[in-house]
């Protein structure tokens, strides 16, 4: 398969195909210069926001696709694997909600499971839908407000949501939405930026540091007490808190195991829970 996708992509928006010419996904998205747009996105992906890239492929090809894949899920994204279950949903309808190239969604994809992936963003879907093409896989691609999804109710086996709370217009109509679309028994992976991180941390033991440098703690994040309350209405909530590099964490902590500084302020919250089989009896006296 050739490195550079010579094709083109075809995007849904609101039930209606329009092609959109895969090598002008970026530019269109970075006003005329896609490769400068390319290592904002690569650094996303990898999960190391504020560095600088280390790209060493042609900007959108398929090794540039799968270098972001071998960064992201290297030292400190090996927890994913395991706790977004790739490889356990293969046959099941699983929707993924969020941002970026699709990486995890193509992981899903890989071990079998019917993806069908949802952006608010027409280019962040188009680079999804190459990044499966330029593998061989397939997929649905849904242009979509992720809080009005044009999807059936009770038609997801699973769905993996990726930072889609901190951004929310109102986050308590997300999560009523995907309790919707979700089938009894159904589960949801939320992961999402935790509140009580290291940069939360370290602002408690020095202050100072943020006074003088004029800056909050405060990011957007969830602490676990309302990730739980927040999806109140599902069951079997379980959190994890994942992802740190030592060199996050306030200095006087370095000393201890680099698994204990995770779980104590890992930068992002990973919920697991499931809608209740209950609710089937609900969706019986609606029909």
């Amino acid at each position: 398969m050739a490195d550079v996708y010579p094709g083109k992509l075809q995007l849904w928006e609101g039930g209606r195909p329009s092609l959109v010419n895969g090598a002008a996904v970026g530019r269109a998205a970075s006003q005329g210069c896609p490769d400068a747009l390319a290592p904002r996105l690569f650094a996303a992906e990898a999960m190391q926001p504020g560095r600088k890239a280390r790209e060493l492929a042609e900007p959108y090809s398929l090794q540039w696709f799968l270098e972001a894949d071998r960064v992201r899920y290297g030292r400190h994204g090996r927890w994913l694997p395991r706790l977004l279950e790739f490889g356990k949903h293969s046959g099941e309808n699983l929707l993924g909600l969020g941002d970026g190239l699709g990486a995890d969604w193509v992981q899903y994809a890989r071990c079998g499971a019917e993806v069908t992936a949802c952006s608010t963003s027409v280019e962040t879907l188009a680079l999804v839908r190459r990044n499966f093409e330029l593998r061989g896989l397939t997929g649905q691609f849904v242009h979509a407000d992720p809080a009005k999804l044009p999807l059936a109710s009770a038609s997801i086996d699973v769905a993996c949501v990726q930072d889609q709370l901190s951004t929310a217009p109102d986050p308590a109509a997300l999560v009523e939405e995907i309790y919707r679309v979700l089938k009894p028994g159904g589960k949801v992976l939320m992961m999402t930026p935790a509140l009580h991180d290291a940069q939360f941390w370290s602002h408690c033991i020095f202050p100072w540091r943020d006074w003088l440098r004029r800056s909050s703690a405060a990011h957007g994040g969830m602490s676990r007490r309302g990730l739980r309350r927040l999806f109140g209405r599902f069951t079997e909530h379980r959190i994890h808190k994942r992802h740190l590099r030592r060199s996050e964490s306030p200095y006087l902590l370095r000393w201890l195991p680099l698994p204990v500084l995770e779980r104590l302020m890992g930068r992002f919250l990973v919920l697991k829970a499931f809608k209740p089989l209950s609710a089937a009896r609900s969706l019986q006296i609606a029909a």
